[in-house]
């Protein structure tokens, strides 16, 4: 082997050391959120994303995470100023507004709500790996066969977690269309929520998640319809054991059911836009050169962390 071979092979192995996992933080990189927090921040693939983000926008639950607060990651961040000023009463850390990544995809790819679309798209409850959803599909089925005509056709819209589970081979014995953005750690999973999302008129589902947030925001008319889904927590230490319903009762999740626990309506409502603009930190948000300087000087911290210790590398979407 040559020289300049040599010390080639031997500059690859060290950069692979230091920068090995490339995506040291989960959170920062389910969803597609990594790729457009990158474009927003000027930052390169090529480097690791070294901060935590909420698992997503809203506020469930109300205060933060034990995984949240255990993390090593130099800074935190959230889609709203609400939970930024909750961190900052239990942390020193850094904690900054995160413009959404799905809104500033949706604007850098020019994807807007298509009046000429019909139907609907509905989101069931999802499940995790840790908590069960055991609403049954014949009650969906039953839910949404009562909805008036305007609203057919329905096509569903699952998550990773219950396409895996045969959830969708459910529904389609029951001849709905069944649809997934794909795996939340696919780069690309952003691209193909929107674009399923602009083909329908309505968007609809039994449980207020960031994809009513982002329907919203794109002015699709959400809604929420059906009973309550049946969650079952078996092992998420984040949130109470057993049946999980003090989401509920959050000031978050009262105030999204008074302005959407009906069917969709023709158009977006103000009240409804300003609490899904809030929510995505599309006012509060930190500038793209704000971001592109905590970026790189959150690498660096990182770096000197990766010199004395491991970083974490695993969880769950």
């Amino acid at each position: 082997m040559s020289k300049a071979r040599s010390i080639f092979v031997f500059a690859a192995k060290a950069w692979n050391w230091l920068l090995y996992p490339i995506q040291p933080y989960w959170t920062a990189n389910i969803y597609g959120f990594g790729k457009w927090i990158r474009r927003y921040g000027y930052y390169p693939p090529v480097l690791p994303l070294c901060i935590y983000t909420d698992h997503g926008p809203g506020e469930n639950p109300e205060l933060p995470s034990p995984h949240e607060l255990n993390s090593s990651a130099p800074v935190q961040f959230y889609h709203s100023a609400r939970k930024v000023d909750k961190w900052r009463a239990m942390s020193n850390k850094p904690c900054h507004v995160l413009y959404s990544p799905f809104v500033f995809a949706r604007r850098s790819l020019e994807i807007t709500y298509n009046a000429k679309a019909v139907g609907t798209l509905y989101f069931p409850a999802h499940s995790t790996p840790s908590i069960d959803e055991k609403k049954s599909i014949e009650s969906y089925h039953l839910e949404i066969a009562s909805l008036p005509e305007r609203y057919h056709p329905v096509t569903i819209c699952l998550h990773i977690h219950d396409v895996r589970k045969g959830v969708g081979e459910l529904y389609f014995a029951l001849g709905y269309s069944v649809v997934t953005a794909g795996d939340a750690r696919d780069q690309k999973f952003t691209e193909r929520f929107y674009r399923i999302l602009s083909n329908h008129k309505y968007a609809i589902s039994n449980s207020f998640g960031s994809y009513a947030l982002y329907a919203t925001e794109m002015g699709v008319p959400f809604g929420l319809y059906g009973t309550e889904p049946e969650y079952e927590n078996k092992r998420d230490p984040n949130i109470e054991q057993g049946p999980y319903r003090s989401y509920l009762d959050t000031p978050y999740y009262e105030r999204a059911i008074e302005l959407f626990g009906h069917l969709p309506t023709e158009e977006v409502t103000p009240e409804q836009l300003e609490f899904a603009t809030y929510y995505l930190g599309i006012n509060t948000g930190i500038s793209r050169t704000q971001m592109a300087s905590i970026l790189y000087k959150s690498l660096f911290s990182w770096l000197i962390l990766k010199l004395t210790c491991r970083s974490e590398t695993d969880g769950t979407a």
